[in-house]
């Protein structure tokens, strides 16, 4: 039987551990509040958003880069005005120049038909044949040679050709001088076919930016026009021999362009034939310049619509620029919210932590 111990002498032990935490716990104290205090204080909750506002250092010190940001981002946004006058003024350049050429080309293309030939023909004050072509002859001959400098078929179509005596109606010469002006007249009608898509791509711009600009263009492009068909009426009036020898010089530079009075392009189209051409086409320009002056001469009236326009174009910009100015904010703001609610989140899960491992020591 073993002795009965004393009472105090048996608290002793527990004494004892409470003398070594009452040791310890200072040094337990100083570590947990190193990661945290969430074991001995209530979590608490977070409270509501704060927008951030614009942070500054201290006196003296810069502004921070998230007020700097907003401005930083609208300065670049509007393009510099000398870039976009110097793309309004080439399209406007671009059109200016396709209205003469396309005139010219449209004027050129409805006196080479089968209209005008027969309107020639037929015309009191024509001069006749000296060589025997009848009229009818003249209609059948010369709408070959017509035919073939707008159509693709090869020199056959006018070396072929046989007047009634067996003879062929076009020499070798004749028929490479008709293939010339066939190769003139189609690429002139592609380049400037060409030329006038790109005028149409550059007044679709105009027209969606900038109000008035297509109406100065073809305005510009109307009286380049008039300059034009004055300079060339001069030239013409000083010498048409020299005026047309100039032309066939320029564009025939082989020299193939020089025939007898004998020989069938002369009986067909003689002098007289582009005289007559060249006035019907300064009448069709005329005509066009006219209309198209009409339609754009800069009345006051236009000018206000004009301008209401482009009063009405800018408001459009600005308020568009506007809104997504507000919505880059709005996102910004939203990440900014998003990156400063995460950290208290984080710190949360530190002090659960924390409090586990002091609620086992």
């Amino acid at each position: 039987m073993s002795p009965r111990s004393n009472p105090e002498e048996q608290g002793a032990p527990w004494s004892s551990a409470t003398q070594e935490w009452d040791a310890l716990a200072p040094a337990v104290d100083a570590g947990t509040r190193g990661g945290s205090t969430a074991a001995s204080a209530p979590r608490q909750e977070p409270g509501p958003r704060q927008e951030p506002g614009p942070r500054r250092e201290s006196a003296g010190g810069r502004e921070s880069t998230t007020q700097r940001e907003p401005a930083a981002r609208q300065e670049p946004a509007a393009r510099p005005v000398r870039t976009r006058s110097r793309a309004l003024r080439l399209r406007q350049a671009v059109i200016a120049v396709a209205v003469p050429l396309v005139i010219l080309m449209a004027a050129i293309r409805a006196v080479a038909t089968p209209a005008f030939l027969w309107f020639e023909y037929h015309r009191p004050g024509f001069p006749a044949d000296a060589y025997g072509f009848s009229t009818e002859d003249r209609m059948v001959y010369g709408s070959h040679g017509l035919d073939y400098i707008l159509n693709f078929a090869p020199a056959r179509f006018l070396g072929d050709v046989m007047l009634p005596d067996g003879r062929h109606a076009f020499t070798a010469p004749e028929v490479g001088h008709m293939t010339d002006v066939k190769h003139v007249m189609l690429w002139s009608l592609l380049l400037v076919g060409c030329w006038l898509v790109l005028a149409v791509l550059c007044a679709r711009r105009l027209g969606d930016g900038a109000p008035g600009a297509l109406r100065r263009a073809l305005f510009a492009g109307a009286w380049l026009t008039i300059l034009l068909i004055l300079g060339l009426l001069g030239l013409s009036l000083l010498g048409w021999e020299r005026f047309f020898t100039g032309f066939h010089e320029i564009f025939f530079p082989e020299g193939n362009w020089a025939f007898y009075p004998s020989d069938t392009l002369i009986r067909l189209y003689p002098d007289q034939f582009w005289v007559d051409s060249a006035v019907l086409i300064a009448l069709i320009t005329v005509l066009a310049v006219s209309v198209l002056l009409v339609a754009t001469w800069p009345l006051a009236h236009r000018r206000q619509r004009d301008l209401a326009r482009a009063h009405a174009r800018q408001e459009a910009n600005r308020q568009a620029g506007t809104r997504r100015q507000a919505v880059r904010d709005g996102s910004d703001g939203t990440t900014r919210d998003d990156a400063a609610g995460a950290q208290p989140r984080s710190d949360r899960g530190r002090d659960t932590s924390a409090g586990s491992t002091s609620s086992r020591h």
